[in-house]
């Protein structure tokens, strides 16, 4: 009877797969500090078709003033923005016009000297489970040092119903070369970056002391290497489980009838990406991803 009982209730407890090994974290042991205050660029007169739509909120005269200061700050923040050893990034995953939550997204970046290991999980819950089970996991590793993340593999591995997709990026830094497991391979540039790692790469790049409207990144989906063009936008409060964040909105640069995405970088957590999202070619919202939680930890 006890036996019965026991396999009854785990049945019933929640299923929870990690793709390597899983790191217990306590909630943000690790103090994330606040960056210094950004100066807002000024809102442009006429939006030009691949620009970002802005609120129009923190416009300031004061730019050109307070510009070479908010430089230096920046510029000495970039270096002590650092990633503790083990973090854990929790967002919660809504789709439809209705923004219904549908499930669940949890990063896992885990550093072994310069070594590191970026695991992302998502998967469906509730009921959007039982009508559809879909899970999707990326693992990017590779090194880091003082420019960053440097991805040496990037692989994705989407299952849906009975359907299982995968696919595999190897960036071989000594020749110069990125192959695809699809089959092919292509130039390697200095800064590329894969789907997952270039999340992360961004909080490397002192983005908000750049003077300039956006910034080239190489990005690889496992099967090609694309230039992308992010725009620089302008800073705004957005509110999520952890209470309302300041942050840094991009945006991917497209024309019209192009699908893009969307990011916003936490300005009190050493700008991380709180919250982001996927637009399809008609322009309607296929997936928003908003922070429910951060946790940190610098220990082995």
């Amino acid at each position: 009877m006890l036996s019965a009982v026991m396999h009854a209730a785990i049945l019933w407890l929640p299923y929870l797969q990690f793709p390597h090994k899983q790191v217990i974290l306590p909630p943000l042991t690790v103090r994330l500090e606040p960056l210094p205050h950004p100066v807002d660029k000024p809102a442009a007169k006429t939006a030009l078709p691949n620009q970002l739509v802005t609120s129009g909120k923190g416009s300031s005269n004061k730019k050109t003033a307070t510009t070479a200061n908010s430089m230096k700050e920046m510029e000495k923040s970039a270096t002590v923005r650092q990633f503790p050893k083990h973090l854990q990034l929790t967002f919660t995953v809504c789709r439809g016009a209705d923004i219904s939550k549908v499930g669940e997204l949890r990063h896992q970046l885990d550093l072994d000297g310069d070594a590191y290991t970026l695991t992302a999980s998502q998967q469906t819950t509730g009921l959007t489970s039982l009508v559809s089970k879909e899970k999707l996991t990326q693992i990017s590793r590779g090194r880091i040092g003082e420019h960053g993340l440097q991805p040496a593999l990037f692989k994705e591995v989407k299952i849906s119903g009975n359907e299982k997709q995968n696919q595999q990026a190897t960036f071989d830094w000594s020749t110069q070369q990125l192959s695809f497991s699809i089959g092919g391979s292509t130039t390697l540039p200095a800064d590329a970056q894969d789907n997952l790692s270039f999340m992360y790469q961004l909080s490397q790049l002192s983005i908000p002391s750049m003077r300039m409207e956006f910034f080239s990144l190489p990005i690889s989906d496992g099967a090609h290497l694309e230039q992308i063009q992010i725009e620089i936008g302008i800073r705004e409060e957005i509110s999520t489980r952890m209470g309302n964040l300041r942050t840094l909105h991009l945006r991917k640069m497209h024309s019209l009838g192009e699908a893009y995405f969307e990011i916003w970088l936490g300005m009190e957590y050493r700008m991380l990406p709180v919250k982001f999202r996927q637009v399809d070619s008609s322009g309607n919202e296929l997936e928003e991803f908003v922070i429910s939680d951060i946790r940190a930890a610098d220990e082995p």
